[in-house]
């Protein structure tokens, strides 16, 4: 079984708002089984975050929670911080000792001084992946440094907010209720956090894939094993991933080949994310 090594890097104060690293981590994931060829299980092997306190503050749960190295990168005299020195020094140096040895390097940021050390990681045939919002992404210097850019919007949420019946909520930048027709085939299925968990590992594995492509319920059923190993369907109001998927099939987001149960389609990616977005501030 090959396995892809993966060292990512924050710059958090290039983060604008609040994201879901949790999200994040795990479609990073999905998305290198998806492209890499003959891989079957990708891990991080570094995961660090490099910022002024403050902005480190905003994410420090987060990133305890998931194990991130968290280094403080004060301003000085009140200009701008050090952090994209720190990191491109660092992932320079883990090129350099390649103890343990990483196969894809991903840069969080909005700093186009990264592409330095992108492109000499890239002429030593290191992959390269940048999370950066959507316009950054379409700047010739990240796009000529990098060899995928992922969009940090994908994985936004907003901060909690109080409706007028006074309960707190949050939602992800963006999204609206879905449309009640397609949507009301899962509500049933939100009435607890085990079913939730299921749907949303089912939606983070969907999320990686391409509309219009075709892919087989057997893959997508080890990708989703791979988000959370310690979930059994067995506990769910599912039982089985065939229930799943006629659930997501209802609800208009997948469509199964004709004269064939285990090859669909991605119908709309952005409903996917939609739905996720829903399920998730459930």
């Amino acid at each position: 079984m090959k396995t892809i090594s993966i060292a990512i890097y924050l710059d958090v104060e290039n983060i604008q708002g609040m994201i879901s690293l949790e999200d994040l981590l795990d479609d990073i994931r999905l998305q290198v089984v998806n492209e890499f060829e003959g891989v079957e299980k990708a891990v991080f092997g570094l995961k660090k975050a490099i910022g002024d306190s403050n902005n480190l503050k905003r994410f420090r749960n987060q990133l305890s929670e998931l194990n991130f190295t968290i280094e403080d990168a004060p301003h000085i005299s009140g200009k701008k911080n050090r952090a994209d020195l720190m990191i491109s020094v660092d992932a320079l140096e883990k090129l350099h000792v390649g103890n343990p040895e990483f196969d894809l390097f991903v840069f969080l940021t909005s700093d186009s001084d990264y592409s330095i050390v992108m492109n000499t990681l890239r002429k030593f045939r290191k992959q390269v992946w940048m999370v950066a919002s959507s316009d950054d992404s379409q700047k010739n210097v990240f796009k000529s440094s990098t060899d995928k850019i992922l969009i940090i919007d994908d994985y936004k949420v907003i901060q909690a907010t109080k409706p007028t019946n006074g309960k707190t909520t949050a939602t992800k930048k963006g999204t609206t209720k879905p449309k009640q027709t397609d949507f009301e085939k899962i509500k049933p299925y939100l009435t607890n956090i085990i079913n939730r968990r299921a749907l949303a590992n089912m939606l983070k594995v969907m999320r990686s894939y391409q509309e219009e492509k075709i892919y087989t319920t057997l893959d997508t059923n080890n990708r989703f094993r791979q988000i959370d190993e310690n979930l059994s369907l067995s506990q769910t109001k599912f039982k089985k991933f065939k229930a799943v998927y006629k659930v997501l099939e209802d609800a208009k987001i997948i469509e199964f080949q004709k004269d064939s149960n285990h090859q669909f389609t991605i119908n709309d990616k952005q409903k996917i994310i939609l739905y996720l977005g829903n399920i998730q501030n459930k």
